[in-house]
């Protein structure tokens, strides 16, 4: 949410969401994930480029944020030069002192153009080795400085040492416009041909063909925010998952909550916090954010998640209402409960549960000695389907699910404080025929933003 409402044209320029600049954001973010995974339990200093990072974003937050008009934005980033102590270390990790200066190209119809590119480089020391090709960012605004275009490429990342990441053809663009209330509305699309992860002893995990897109809009006094991911392929050797697909809208999120939350994360107070103090900041403020957004009520509607695993696929689809609640109620878990109203629909094919119950009984098999195994292998088979057909078997009788031929289906229901599967309520994990047990006497929940 954050990312969309701050001038995501801004990239372009070099003035950065949150007033960071895009080229150390994704510098320090994907360096650091190397160095994490390389001594996962071992608290590693910071590496170079995050430490530069972090000092460029507190000088970069001097500039205005809250100046309106990106133009003008622009223009202040253009004479803007970041301090003597700090330009060498730039150079040292991008190559330049000024990372992403941006370019004036020729106005056409009416629209002003600009073009920033950060030269292919590499960086190493002793937490891990970053490499990246040319980034080129381009963009177009209007006069008045209040709607804008935007693309973005970068045809390699690479990250790591004892871990690496590696990118492939990396393209960002966007389309968006600034409301009244100060918030940047419009969508905004980000895709990755190739995300390769190796760590050099669980082997290598590929992802293929991610796209990530966003939509923000304003609905009156309430704010829409739509999300979609799709991955054409995801997995690890033969386990691999051939398509995930996730398609979500949030709906009737207070606006002026949402505007106010934008301006702090923007401000430069935040941003002259350190790092540390800055996480914590934030972390109170998101659960000030989910308090107040509750208060005014909120919908997630799933309009699809679904994964296919050898041709068969899965997925759910449905609500989940919070109806508008006062501060008592969100401090009483039964009340908090009744706020909530859930429809799930939830589709499995027969083929994929057959094969997870065979897997694990596969694993009891071989837990088996291995003469015991040997002796009888067609036994063993058999042990492992006869494990499937009871997980179908008690799936049937459970009557929380419908089982056809191909598919196992049910409806998943919260409404008025019971819950129910395939419209019959669950005695299990506490709950009696869907009823979650509540206090006697209503007990405080640690929600409230104080």
């Amino acid at each position: 949410m954050v990312l969309l409402n701050n001038p995501t044209s801004s990239v372009f320029i070099g003035i950065p969401v949150y007033k960071k600049s895009v080229a150390l954001a994704v510098s320090s973010l994907f360096f650091s994930l190397g160095a994490q995974a390389q001594q996962p339990d071992k608290a590693e200093p910071l590496s170079e480029i995050a430490q530069v990072y972090t000092e460029a974003a507190r000088e970069v937050s001097a500039l205005d944020a809250t100046e309106p008009n990106i133009n003008k934005r622009i223009a202040a980033y253009e004479k803007f030069s970041f301090s003597p102590e700090l330009k060498p270390r730039l150079k040292a990790v991008f190559g330049t002192d000024k990372p992403f200066a941006p370019q004036r190209l020729p106005d056409s119809r009416g629209r002003q153009h600009y073009q920033s590119v950060l030269k292919a480089g590499s960086h190493t020391d002793a937490q891990g080795h970053a490499a990246w090709s040319d980034i080129i960012l381009k963009g177009d605004t209007s006069a008045a400085g209040n709607q804008m275009n935007y693309t973005g490429e970068m045809a390699s990342l690479n990250v790591g040492v004892a871990s690496r990441l590696q990118l492939s053809d990396l393209r960002l663009g966007g389309s968006q416009a600034r409301a009244s209330d100060g918030m940047w509305y419009g969508a905004v699309n980000l895709s990755v041909a190739r995300i390769a992860v190796e760590d050099g002893i669980t082997g290598k995990l590929l992802m293929e063909d991610l796209r990530f897109k966003t939509d923000m809009q304003r609905r009156g006094k309430t704010v829409d925010l739509a999300y979609g991911l799709s991955i054409r392929s995801a997995g690890a050797g033969e386990h691999k998952v051939e398509r995930v697909n996730v398609a979500t809208r949030v709906l009737g999120m207070d606006g002026q909550v949402m505007a106010d939350f934008t301006r702090f994360a923007s401000s430069p107070q935040l941003q002259q916090l350190a790092p540390a103090a800055q996480t914590q900041v934030m972390l109170r403020k998101f659960k000030e954010l989910g308090v107040a957004l509750l208060k005014g009520g909120v919908s997630v509607v799933i309009d699809d998640i679904s994964a296919a695993w050898k041709g068969q696929v899965a997925s759910i689809k449905g609500r989940i209402d919070f109806a508008k609640a006062t501060d008592a109620e969100l401090n009483s878990l039964p009340a908090i409960v009744k706020k909530l109203a859930v429809r799930l629909e939830v589709r499995v094919p027969v083929v994929i549960i057959e094969e997870i119950s065979r897997a694990n009984a596969a694993k009891a098999v071989k837990a088996r000695s291995p003469a015991e195994q040997a002796a009888n292998p067609a036994q063993m088979a058999a042990l492992e389907q006869n494990m499937a057909d009871k997980v179908m078997t008690d799936i049937r009788q459970s009557g929380f699910a419908v089982v056809d031929k191909d598919e196992v289906r049910t409806v998943i229901e919260l409404k008025n404080g019971v819950l129910t599967l395939n419209g019959k309520g669950p005695s299990m994990f506490g709950l009696k025929n869907g009823k979650l047990p509540m206090p006697s006497t209503p007990t405080p929940m640690p929600m409230q933003a104080r």
